[in-house]
């Protein structure tokens, strides 16, 4: 009996804090007004984390927080006005592929005097950064909705 491959694991790209905020942005777009409890359980996140997360676009000025009856989580901002790139480099600082670019020689380069593979992550680098910043929140977003008072 032949037994079934063993999936790959699956790695993402983008950090947990920098997907929920993204999608804490889109929803807070949707439903202004919602608490951050409302924003963790409708979009299936750990309460604590989403609170983390909104905290940080606070501090960024992407939303605002207020506490009371009419408080929730509201957009500071236009959708309009921030990009992918904007929202995931606030949560994680500046995005490249390799740490290697964080240094002025890489490791190859110091022991060969060059490295080809640098180079590529630059480019690489370069255009990952302005495919990200080419997407406005906006285009992402779906009609805002009415939040009824509870």
């Amino acid at each position: 009996m032949a037994t079934a491959p063993h999936p790959s694991p699956v790695r993402t790209l983008l950090k947990r804090e920098e997907s929920y905020a993204i999608h804490a942005l889109l929803y807070v777009h949707e439903y202004p007004g919602a608490s951050a409890a409302q924003i963790a359980a409708d979009l299936q996140l750990p309460a604590a984390f989403t609170a983390k997360v909104l905290r940080r676009l606070a501090e960024a000025g992407y939303v605002e927080s207020r506490k009371g009856r009419s408080g929730g989580v509201r957009l500071a901002r236009a959708l309009a006005e921030l990009t992918l790139l904007d929202v995931i480099e606030t949560m994680s600082g500046a995005v490249i592929i390799d740490t290697c670019q964080t240094r002025g020689r890489c490791a190859t380069q110091v022991r060969t005097g060059s490295c080809s593979l640098n180079t590529i992550w630059f480019a690489l680098s370069l255009q990952f950064r302005e495919a990200l910043a080419a997407v406005r929140l906006d285009a992402l977003a779906n009609d805002p909705h009415e939040v009824l008072p509870a």
